[in-house]
């Protein structure tokens, strides 16, 4: 079983990949709160999708690293790893 496919059975790492797809809406609120305040609104949708965007990047970071801490010897890189996390966020996981 290769290391892609050893990641996809971690509890940890769907749950990473998971709040990087809430992170994703989260930056569409914070745009929205942006345009909002442009035009003279309340900033307050602006500050929930920075407060939800900040919760879900820690809640991602910690779970992507501790996921990889799991992983046997050799990990794979940072780069590689990271890059099976955007993969994952935006590809459903095929049905068995």
């Amino acid at each position: 079983m290769d290391q892609h496919e050893a990641l996809q059975h971690v509890t940890l790492w769907r749950t990473a990949v998971w709040t990087l797809r809430v992170a994703y809406v989260a930056l569409v609120v914070v745009i929205v709160g942006i345009v909002v305040d442009a035009s003279g609104g309340t900033s307050a949708v602006l500050a929930v999708g920075v407060v939800l965007w900040l919760v879900t990047a820690v809640t991602t970071a910690v779970c992507f690293m501790r996921a990889r801490a799991q992983l046997s010897e050799p990990r794979p890189g940072f780069v590689a790893i990271r890059s099976m996390l955007l993969h994952d966020s935006v590809h459903r996981r095929p049905s068995a």
